[in-house]
């Protein structure tokens, strides 16, 4: 077999493509369809010296263009470098790997068969032109200081760098490869969701792009403008994501400056402005809410939390809906090993009721003792994944689901605090409670004592209440009636003292 170089037909094929990409992606790779905001990306990069940057939302192609640009760089440019870079190698190799893998199968047998024969890809996340494996070939490295000084140490005259998910790779690794495009037709390329309002990629949207002054082609891609989104899809994923989720995974924007924090203090007093959201007859359960701290003079503190509950979905009729009854303790004073006797005290007078617990640390031996008491428990491990498949794709663990739900109730009115119990602290913690997104555009609350946190402690009080609003809390049903008492707004109080007098 003749060097790739030597083979009359690639001449052609270069003279043919090689200023050509979306002419590539239709006859080389065999694709019935390339939407308008592939085609911008395609006929953007197949500019030499091209600076490409897209922020993009969900089901837009971005997936196959990369294939497509990795593969049309391969294999029209003698002794061309590609470097593939993210924040995660697995998930770049089960994503964009396993299309270009695809795509070059689908020569095999084809018109383009003797191209195939060239090709080699290989399982650690290669590929390379047979006979050149040192100089001509695509590779793929997780970004991080130490590759992008590898990668950034490699030059040729026709070198194509991408960056995935590039606004969270770090800004010192792309500001490296950036500074390893030295050559005239060297190109760049980063793609993302626009997960967060700082760093790089975010600057090549903004004072980096060609509309400031800069070197960077900058695209928003929306999930509206995509021919793979359903309408059914769109509707749905509309209903179920927050302002910033729709901005983000819908609209290809960047989020707004309200993303800093699962909800505002606005918000926070509004679930002391409304009064019962659960009617007596309806089937609720009771839910005692803990979460549990060392019990030694320490900043942290236990916390117990009486709540009704009814509903078990996040949208539409049977949403989750909580109202706060009673916080009867919240305590640095109360050791745990003996905490569970406390629980117990405040728990046994309600009927049927669940006790959901922080099995975290010292929380275990609580969770063993009201086991050891026979009372119905759940455990809360609040790093888990999350287990429900939608939950898994949106958050980074069941403390992101449940405190981002817990807020989204408080917004649409599903979650009543009905007493004044902490209600300083609720308050504090409740609007305090930082919001970040992962890379794949989870959500995420970031790690306590980071400056997300703005100084802000163990939120103890608000976690146990985001307890309630858990993936996969379930209740039982009362047996009993709910009881008024003088937690209950005073506006129920002057109804029962009217019915009383009347009657």
């Amino acid at each position: 077999m003749l060097p790739l170089e030597q083979e009359p037909r690639w001449l052609k094929f270069c003279e043919r493509y090689m200023a050509n990409l979306p002419l590539f992606a239709i006859e080389v790779l065999g694709v019935d369809v390339i939407s308008s905001q592939q085609l911008t990306l395609l006929e953007a990069v197949q500019v030499p010296r091209s600076r490409v940057s897209v922020s993009s939302g969900h089901s837009t192609g971005k997936t196959f263009s990369i294939s497509a640009i990795v593969l049309w760089h391969l294999t029209c440019y003698l002794n061309s470098v590609t470097l593939l870079t993210a924040n995660d190698a697995d998930q770049l190799k089960s994503t964009v790997w396993k299309e270009i893998s695809t795509r070059v199968e689908s020569l095999k047998g084809g018109y383009f068969d003797w191209l195939y024969h060239y090709i080699d890809v290989l399982a650690d996340g290669t590929m390379r032109i047979k006979g050149h494996e040192k100089n001509w070939f695509v590779e793929s490295k997780t970004a991080n200081a130490k590759t992008a000084n590898k990668m950034a140490g490699r030059h040729a005259k026709w070198l194509l760098i991408i960056g995935d998910e590039a606004s969270t790779i770090p800004d010192e690794v792309l500001k490296t490869l950036y500074g390893a495009l030295s050559e005239e037709y060297n190109r760049m390329l980063l793609t993302s969701q626009g997960t967060r309002n700082a760093g790089e990629f975010w600057r090549t949207h903004n004072e980096l792009s060609v509309n400031q002054g800069g070197d960077w082609l900058a695209f928003v891609f929306s999930s509206f403008d995509s021919p793979w989104a359903s309408d059914e899809f769109l509707r749905q994923m509309w209903e179920e994501y927050d302002d910033d989720e729709r901005a983000i995974r819908l609209l290809g924007e960047f989020p707004q400056d309200s993303s800093k924090t699962m909800m505002s203090l606005k918000d926070a007093n509004s679930m002391y402005s409304r009064s019962r959201i659960i009617k007596d007859d309806e089937h609720f359960g009771w839910v005692l809410l803990a979460d549990i701290a060392s019990g030694e003079g320490l900043r942290d503190k236990s916390s117990c939390v009486i709540a009704r509950v009814i509903g078990s979905g996040d949208l539409g009729d049977n949403a989750r809906r909580v109202e706060i009854f009673s916080i009867p303790l919240l305590t640095n004073n109360i050791r745990s090993n003996v905490f569970s006797n406390y629980l117990v005290e405040q728990g046994d007078s309600y009927n049927n009721i669940t006790y959901v617990v922080d099995a975290g640390g010292l929380g275990v031996n609580v969770c063993q003792d009201l086991e050891d008491k026979n009372k119905t428990l759940h455990r809360v491990w609040w790093g888990a994944p999350c287990f429900k498949k939608k939950n898994k794709d949106r958050y980074l663990n069941l403390r992101a689901q449940a405190m981002h739900q817990a807020a989204r109730a408080v917004k649409e009115g599903r979650l009543s605090i009905l007493c004044n119990d902490h209600k300083r602290v609720m308050l504090s913690q409740s609007s305090r409670i930082p919001k970040e997104f992962t890379d794949g555009a989870k959500i995420k609350v970031p790690s306590k004592g980071t400056s997300a946190w703005d100084g802000l402690g163990s939120p103890d009080l608000w976690d146990a209440v985001c307890f309630a609003f858990l993936e996969n809390v379930e209740y039982m049903a009362s047996e009993q009636d709910f009881k008024k008492s003088d937690k209950i707004t005073s506006k129920d109080k002057a109804v029962e003292a009217m019915e009383d007098f009347f009657n």
